[in-house]
């Protein structure tokens, strides 16, 4: 789009302005369609902070002086997830993907073409040189031996392909910092029931470094260079940003994703430098905006009190669209968009639409191989005909709430049966005798009446803490339940729980049953499409040859669970089963003890004792045996010293 399709008040072309108008309608019907998700996931959020909802708080505020005491149990239960999902998928020594060839690895034909033609030549080379009735038969057989050898060929180079391709994705997470975003999104999947990764889009990395170049006077310097290269882009995501097709399920069958983007104006300005943006349209609603154009959600100023940070006022930032999903193909044409001659505009085009203010700032086709939406969501569970996850907050609410009203009510009772009651009859007292006044050895002095009517009367209320504290144990007892996070995953202690080592891990591995259910979402719905769209990435723009090969991605964050739990287990009770001196002779316990110490996250350079250590000791202790043996001969056969003055004895 050009400066000359823009009018002077800042208006687009007809065409131009209807595309905007449409997608604008479609995220306000696509954002009131979430905002009971919005409601739950506002509820979760202050079930994790320990804070009560507002209607709730306001009844106990009219009751006055009452307990408004909250059980943060959830922030436990949630927490405890969370750490236990980081620990298995990004823990020390954890490989949460692994890279492998495909069972038939495809090699670069031209590769393949000129190993062949090569080997033919030798094998043609080494026929002339043998008699020629045995020429023929000693090609075939060399041909049939060449076909095997390059079939381990084809197997090896993929290995090698493979290993240099996870060295390489392994740079890009670690450049991007992907940890650090997996973890927030993981803890979002934890409190909200889903998280978002964005992945498959490209950035532009800009790396400032020193080099010595030559001025224009010939002066030898350093300057400040910028080194820009493209990487792939992974971004942590907030859910509460999203707003996919309210009928869609999954991200296989959504229509259309709108996220939501909240710039200054400094960001919103750079946007107009970069190509695929914009520029003109961008600078006109900054001149027309001068404070901003972001109107506050509702979820955004209950976060913040949430989060106890006042309101400022006017946020002066811009508020963009970023839409994926089907756009007319007229609409694409209108934006100047480049369409294969003969196609049909009438057909639906996947594109990547940007917006502020109803007005169309980007306009491109899908660049994604397969035209996905780069989002990746993730549910912490999963729900069926849902889009959204259900978090562990949701899933232990009742039994939150009912463990907070329990739990009021015990301290409201127990203040009140922790002293008497008193009633006082004011017209028996004496004249001046003060009954609020009531401390140890208190006299009251009394005026007449009736002897048989006591002026001051006690009442001892009555203590519920038995019944009370069984009802908090039982809504506990649920919430491990309905969670399967028992509390003895998260360090509690009772005086039933097995506490041996083989007691705790089988009760570890009984409450991993729903955990692996998590782990293998997060491996299903983020971890294999995000690495697959890195492999693409390096496949299409990497530089190193040596990692292009017919590959595959595994996910191996349940793998790394069953490896932890179940194994370390299993490795210990084999471990009982040999040992005897007849069965230590048949098993490598070298390798067995390494297998153990990995499964407990333990390393076992630092413990067991490589192989030339433990050559070089035997070999030290075989010469002492050697050198005792001889120095024992030596004893029992002493040689005689020479007479004086006479020849040594023979030997």
């Amino acid at each position: 789009m050009h400066e000359d399709e823009i009018d002077t008040d800042g208006t687009q072309a007809i065409e131009m302005q209807s595309l905007g108008a449409r997608l604008s309608a479609l995220y306000t019907e696509y954002k009131d369609a979430r905002r009971e998700t919005e409601d739950e996931w506002l509820a979760s959020l202050r079930q994790f902070m320990g804070q009560y909802e507002p209607d709730v708080l306001a009844k106990l505020q009219e009751a006055g002086a009452r307990s408004k005491v909250f059980v943060g149990l959830t922030r436990t239960k949630v927490m405890a997830a969370y750490s236990r999902i980081v620990d298995l998928l990004l823990g020390s020594g954890n490989d949460f993907y692994g890279i492998e060839p495909t069972p038939r690895a495809q090699i670069d034909p031209m590769k393949m073409a000129a190993i062949r033609q090569q080997a033919m030549e030798e094998i043609l080379t080494l026929a002339q040189g043998a008699p020629p009735e045995q020429q023929e038969a000693l090609v075939a057989e060399r041909i049939v031996e060449l076909e095997e050898e390059l079939i381990a060929l084809e197997t090896e180079i993929a290995e090698a392909a493979a290993r240099e391709m996870k060295v390489d994705i392994d740079d890009i997470l670690s450049e991007a910092n992907a940890d650090q975003k997996l973890k927030n999104s993981i803890l979002e999947a934890c409190i909200f029931g889903s998280g978002a990764i964005k992945a498959g889009t490209v950035k532009i990395d800009r790396v400032q470094s020193y080099q010595k170049m030559q001025d224009e006077n010939g002066q030898m310097g350093y300057q400040l260079a910028v080194i820009e290269s493209v990487k792939p882009d992974i971004e942590s995501v907030s859910v509460f940003d999203l707003y996919p097709d309210p009928y869609s399920t999954d991200l296989d069958n959504c229509n259309g994703l709108f996220r939501r983007h909240i710039l200054t104006k400094r960001q919103f300005r750079e946007l107009a430098d970069l190509g695929e943006f914009d520029g003109a349209m961008i600078k006109k609603l900054i001149e027309t905006h001068r404070n901003g154009n972001h109107s506050e959600e509702t979820h955004e100023r209950t976060r913040r009190q949430i989060a106890g940070i006042t309101d400022q006022g006017e946020s002066n930032r811009f508020q963009l669209l970023e839409y994926w999903g089907s756009v007319d193909g007229y609409d694409l044409a209108d934006h100047g968009i480049e369409m294969e001659e003969g196609t049909d505009l009438s057909a639906d085009f996947d594109a990547n639409i940007w917006l502020c203010g109803g007005k169309v700032i980007k306009a491109a086709l899908n660049p994604i191989r397969g035209y996905r939406i780069p989002y990746n969501v993730f549910p912490y569970e999963r729900t069926p005909h849902q889009f959204w996850g259900v978090g562990i907050p949701r899933m232990m609410r009742d039994s939150q709430s009912t463990m907070n009203a329990a739990t009021r009510i015990w301290l409201d009772n127990m203040a009140m049966s922790s002293a008497p009651m008193v009633e006082v009859n004011t017209d028996l007292l004496e004249a001046g005798e003060d009954p609020t006044d009531i401390h140890p050895w208190r006299v009251f002095l009394r005026a007449g009446g009736d002897g048989s009517m006591p002026a001051v009367r006690y009442y001892q209320p009555i203590a519920n803490a038995n019944g009370l504290n069984q009802i908090v144990e039982i809504f506990r007892r649920f919430a491990d339940e309905t969670t399967s996070l028992p509390s003895y995953t998260h360090g509690e202690q009772t005086a039933s729980l097995n506490k041996t080592a083989t007691g705790m891990s089988m009760l570890m591995g009984a409450a991993n049953v729903a955990l692996k259910s998590i782990i293998k979402n997060i491996d299903d719905f983020l971890i294999a499409p995000m690495i697959n769209d890195i492999y693409h990435f390096q496949m299409q723009f990497g530089i190193n040859e040596k990692a292009k090969g017919d590959l595959k991605i595994a996910a191996r964050g349940s793998t790394a669970l069953i490896q932890k739990e179940v194994q370390s287990q299993r490795l210990l009770q084999f471990l009982s089963l040999i040992s005897n001196p007849m069965d230590t002779a048949l098993v490598d316990r070298p390798k067995l003890l390494r297998d153990i110490a990995y499964s407990m996250d333990i390393d076992p350079d630092d413990l067991i004792k490589s192989e030339e250590q433990i050559r070089a000791e035997q070999e030290a202790a075989l010469q002492q045996q050697q050198m005792l043996a001889l120095a024992s001969q030596g004893a029992e056969n002493p040689v005689e010293p020479p007479p004086m003055g006479g020849p040594a004895p023979a030997a």
